[in-house]
């Protein structure tokens, strides 16, 4: 028998009927396991009926709570105003949610796959576009929904309610932002493809360009006062955005469905996978740093970057800090624009405006200094954090802070530049919470035994609701403390929105220094 006779080249069995006859196996090994251990085979339908009952209970509480989170949006009263305000918000999200896309083809999504599944079915047994095609159209699917999920409660919400929004709207809004998610997800699935790449990472910086020079354009004073376009101009440009859309929709759906599946890296998409699978499981067991590694090995470009002689002598902690920043340039690059940007956020809202914006801000703030802080956490990952050089928990929590603290200072000078004396402090308040923050979470990656314990309320056990908030609980704790200051500061006193500001900061810095100390 000749080598090419044994070779299956995909045509002798359809990848479908393989499918079948493996998900058969599947099953009858499933009965056998769950009837020598007493079970239920019947587990992933109770599941199924589980996630379909809480989408059902919460699903239109949380459309409820979108619709009222975008009517409290403010918007500019001409009609061409509220128009170029709705492009230029629909591009930042467009563009945030690609970039999130890019960074999670890292983890493996979103077309996954597992090591077994590589190794069997797509290693030159079938042709990956049939192995994937499934995933692929549910992801469509999904996305759609999702999409038009969001975009429905924000009509909604920009319209005055949901009672008295204009049915039609809706499902144009819907039917418009299903389309636009297939966008972010070919941009994800471009990202795992190895030749697309650097095009997914374009359409990302083209998104957010476009979507910063029209917030730009809508936020100018007196934009769009007095244009008021006739009927057939609001109707060519209705037409012209539409046809943009069902176009990028389309291209996009046909991409992530008949394209890119042969082109993604399926080994990579396994490793990152399995890294998330890793993750998850450690989460639920209560560790938060597992998910250090989801994204897998830190690549490091700076490698001609040395100790600075001057400081390694002085400040050896603060030293090694900068090496290991110089050694990421394109990420701590990122990380100081994110925060000047998260600066220039709270500046604004500061003011007169909403305070969804200060909040935002400061959520900006707050993951920019995660890259700042890499030290501090890489201090905490430690074994026995501070054995390494003599002194305190506190002295080498006070050396790690150096390098986050001139990031911080950076943010508030560009951020804050020329706003009045009581915006820049408190934009200087925020950038001392959200670093007090990090200190905080740092602190404890291993959440205590007690979150596990059943709290039956009559909505259910929300033992997993609080294990979650714990997870969360830098971002609640920067978040909740950023709109008490803007609700303090929007009276007049701003000394007392400062004082709270500080306070609350120097509470969350001391418990971490504690929590370091009794490692």
């Amino acid at each position: 028998m000749s080598v090419a006779s044994t070779v299956d080249d995909g045509a002798r069995v359809p990848y479908r009927r393989w499918r079948r006859w493996v998900a058969s196996l599947r099953r009858r090994a499933l009965v056998v396991r769950a009837a020598e251990s007493g079970g239920d085979p019947h587990d992933r339908v109770y599941l199924g009926y589980g996630v379909v009952l809480l989408a059902l209970v919460y699903g239109p509480v949380l459309w409820s709570a979108l619709a009222q989170a975008t009517a409290a949006v403010p918007l500019p009263g001409a009609a061409q105003g509220r128009a170029s305000a709705v492009v230029a918000g629909v591009l930042l999200v467009l563009g945030v949610v690609c970039c999130a896309a890019v960074v999670a083809a890292r983890a493996g999504v979103p077309l996954w796959t597992g090591p077994a599944e590589v190794t069997f079915a797509l290693s030159g047994q079938f042709r990956r576009r049939d192995v994937l095609r499934r995933r692929a159209l549910l992801l469509v699917l999904g996305a759609g929904v999702v999409g038009a999920f969001v975009a429905t409660a924000a009509a909604a919400g920009l319209a005055g309610g949901p009672a008295v929004s204009d049915p039609s709207s809706l499902v144009a809004a819907g039917a418009a932002a299903a389309l636009l998610a297939q966008v972010p997800l070919a941009v994800g699935a471009a990202a795992q493809a190895p030749g697309r790449g650097r095009a997914a990472v374009a359409v990302t910086g083209v998104l957010l360009a476009l979507g910063a020079a029209a917030a730009v354009g809508a936020t100018r004073p007196g934009a769009g006062d007095g244009l008021d376009p006739g009927w057939s101009s609001w109707t060519g440009a209705v037409v012209a955005v539409g046809g943009v859309v069902v176009l990028a929709g389309l291209a996009s759906a046909w991409l992530v469905a008949r394209v890119l599946p042969d082109e993604v890296d399926v080994d990579a998409a396994a490793a990152g996978q399995a890294r998330t699978v890793t993750a998850g499981r450690g989460l639920v067991g209560g560790d938060s740093g597992a998910t250090a590694d989801v994204l897998g090995p830190r690549t490091y470009r700076g490698r001609g970057a040395r100790l600075p002689a001057g400081l390694l002598r002085r400040a050896p902690v603060a030293a090694r800090d900068l090496l290991g920043l110089r050694r990421r340039p394109a990420t701590t690059a990122a990380a100081l624009v994110a925060g000047c940007v998260g600066a220039a956020l709270v500046r604004l809202g500061g003011g007169d405006g909403p305070v969804i914006v200060t909040v935002l801000g400061a959520c900006v703030l707050y993951g920019a200094a995660r890259t700042w802080a890499d030290g501090l956490h890489a201090f905490a990952a430690q074994p026995q954090p501070g054995a390494l050089l003599p002194g305190s928990a506190a002295r080498a929590v006070a050396g790690h802070a150096a390098a986050p603290a001139v990031a911080g200072l950076l943010a508030v000078v560009v951020g804050a530049a020329g706003a009045p004396a009581g915006t820049a402090a408190t934009v200087a308040v925020v950038v001392v919470l959200a670093l007090a923050a990090r200190v905080w979470v740092a602190g404890a990656t291993a959440a205590p035994p007690g979150l596990f314990t059943p709290m039956m309320t009559p909505n259910g056990d929300m033992a997993m609701l609080v294990l979650g908030a714990w997870y969360l609980r830098g971002w609640l704790a920067v978040a909740t403390t950023a709109w008490l200051l803007d609700r303090a500061g929007s009276g007049g006193g701003t000394a007392g929105a400062v004082a709270l500001g500080l306070a609350v900061a120097a509470g969350l810095a001391a418990a971490g220094v504690r929590r370091f100390a009794r490692t």
